[in-house]
């Protein structure tokens, strides 16, 4: 077996492991960096007892006291599970405990978007000028709204809709093509007729700017070129302080909570309905492009949390926002 690149005294299994990894989907590029250092460690360390014991664990773990908390809990999980694995093989190894895990930071609770919020952001960003010439573009408000609607109504994360081709969007079928997203994972993405039409009527002023290279970026800027996520965030953050939604220096809701806002919305929708959530998860987990069901259950905490807030905010919400029942989403 080709060790990949590995070089230290595990090598082969290193190799072994990343290609589980990859097979299951699950082989992020942060990941397979952070394999690659660990295989050095072992390399620089050495292995006395033939495999990895608590010690040259508990020095591994150690080597990034500094960093943030959920940094060091993802070294330790990746390690627990690169010991895991080894164990099968080499049954001396050790495999780090609960009392090796460090204890991370809560993470950041999503802002779940009203119905008038939204429409204020959407509104906001047909006002966008140029930021060269300070007038109104008419490309760049429309490209900005677009991507509002489509990311509110089919939960895409924003690298993903600013990947999308012209030939990525089937604009008769109604499906997105994903290519190689997160975790390397490629999906179909059906949208809803309400955003469909707003897509279509997109790509008509979108050709005016830019050639009809079918390669060529869905979404492009006035000068006919892709946007950067970047970019993509820092005008939001213009729009949530222009729509009253946070303050010029303070914190406030942020684009990734409109994909959240998607499976929130989708689970209340199931809740409604009489639905068995959880034999809908998977497809969920599937829609949205998770590694797994467990990614996506962090949201039904989210839906308990937010339940009665929610079902009073969302009231009427999926009129004209987000797709209905039946209409091409999971």
């Amino acid at each position: 077996m080709t060790t990949r690149g590995f070089c230290g005294p595990l090598a082969s299994e290193f190799a072994a492991f990343a290609a589980t990894l990859e097979a299951s989907a699950s082989a992020s590029k942060t990941t397979l960096t952070q394999l690659r250092a660990l295989d050095r460690f072992t390399r620089q360390h050495g292995l006395p007892s033939g495999t990895i014991d608590e010690t040259l664990a508990r020095a591994w773990l150690a080597g990034c006291q500094s960093r943030a908390p959920n940094t060091r809990r993802a070294r330790y999980y990746l390690l627990r599970r690169f010991c895991r694995h080894l164990s099968k093989r080499r049954p001396d190894t050790f495999v780090p405990g609960e009392s090796l895990r460090p204890r991370g930071r809560p993470p950041k609770r999503p802002h779940i978007y009203s119905r008038e919020e939204i429409r204020r952001l959407l509104d906001s960003a047909l006002t966008l000028r140029d930021w060269t010439s300070g007038h109104p573009c008419p490309i760049r408000s429309k490209t900005m709204r677009t991507i509002i609607l489509l990311l509110v109504t089919s939960g895409l994360r924003i690298s993903e809709a600013l990947h999308l081709s012209l030939q990525d969007v089937d604009l008769a079928a109604g499906v997105l093509s994903i290519r190689q997203s997160k975790f390397r994972k490629s999906r179909l993405v059906p949208v809803s007729a309400g955003t469909l039409e707003e897509l279509r009527r997109y790509h008509d002023l979108r050709l005016t700017v830019a050639p009809a290279d079918p390669g060529g970026a869905f979404f492009v800027s006035g000068r006919g070129t892709a946007y950067s996520p970047s970019t993509v965030q820092a005008m939001f953050r213009d729009l949530t302080i222009q729509s009253g939604l946070r303050g010029p220096h303070g914190r406030g809701p942020r684009l990734h909570d409109l994909r959240a806002t998607f499976a929130v919305t989708r689970l209340l929708q199931w809740y409604r309905d009489g639905e068995d959530v959880m034999a809908r998860l998977p497809l969920l987990s599937t829609y949205l492009g998770h590694a797994s069901v467990t990614d996506t259950e962090v949201y039904l905490t989210i839906t308990t949390a937010l339940l009665q807030e929610a079902n009073t905010r969302f009231h009427d919400f999926t009129q004209d926002l987000l797709p209905a029942p039946g209409g091409g989403q999971p």
